[in-house]
């Protein structure tokens, strides 16, 4: 009895935890974003993406794909929008998705590496039904700025197009983590960049699915690298 009486009090203390730094965290994230001066390139290619509906009918809805390390910025320019992102099932994965679903967003656990299989059938049962899903492709652990293969199955398994995007700040904050994740900071100038969607047909061969998958992954490297050559470099590390 004590020892489970030990286990459950830390695990309250945990949750309790959870609860309060998930909604501080939204909170500031609100806060931050509405400092920025937003910059928006390429929203025509989504609403193109959205009248195509997708290889194999999509019904107007698609895959935003980004990097796992310019994930901030997008929490704020996409929040309230229901759109269904995968959150890993590791230990800060509860934090990321408490934060998100504050947001707006609707988190399904899994990842690359755990529950990856179940969260992708999820995601596209979730699309199935008329929203739009968001995948980090390179997370949750990396390897940084390389395409993992499940956005590509999903793709091919729903129809749906992948629209590929990238962001930056004129003034930001780059954390030493593997993803080099970036924060902008309050009163920076903010770009959002959208790329042509990417159509993957329901019968591919394995050689033709990684063409898909480093087609992808060039255009995130080349959107993420004119978005920051757009911003003055000024980098607080």
């Amino acid at each position: 009895m004590g020892d489970e009486g030990v286990s459950g009090g830390v695990f309250l203390k945990d949750r309790i935890a959870v609860f309060l730094v998930s909604r501080l965290s939204a909170l500031l994230i609100l806060l931050l974003g509405f400092t920025w001066r937003v910059r928006w390139i390429g929203r025509e290619r989504v609403r193109a993406a959205r009248d195509v509906g997708g290889d194999g009918g999509g019904e107007g809805n698609v895959i935003y794909a980004f990097w796992h390390g310019r994930m901030l910025a997008l929490c704020f320019s996409h929040r309230r929008q229901k759109i269904h992102i995968m959150v890993s099932e590791h230990r800060d994965g509860e934090m990321i998705a408490r934060t998100v679903d504050r947001l707006g967003f609707v988190p399904v656990r899994g990842s690359t590496t755990r529950g990856g299989l179940r969260a992708l059938f999820q995601m596209a049962d979730r699309a199935g039904a008329g929203y739009d899903v968001a995948i980090t492709p390179d997370g949750p652990k990396g390897p940084r700025f390389q395409v993992q293969q499940g956005v590509i199955t999903l793709a091919q398994r729903t129809g749906m197009p992948i629209v590929p995007v990238a962001n930056s700040a004129s003034f930001r904050k780059t954390l030493s983590s593997w993803d080099r994740y970036i924060i902008p900071l309050p009163f920076s100038r903010v770009v959002i960049m959208l790329g042509e969607p990417i159509y993957v047909p329901r019968r591919l061969s394995g050689e033709k699915m990684q063409q898909k998958r480093t087609e992808l992954e060039q255009a995130l490297n080349t959107l993420t690298r004119q978005a920051d050559e757009l911003m003055t470099p000024t980098d607080h590390r």
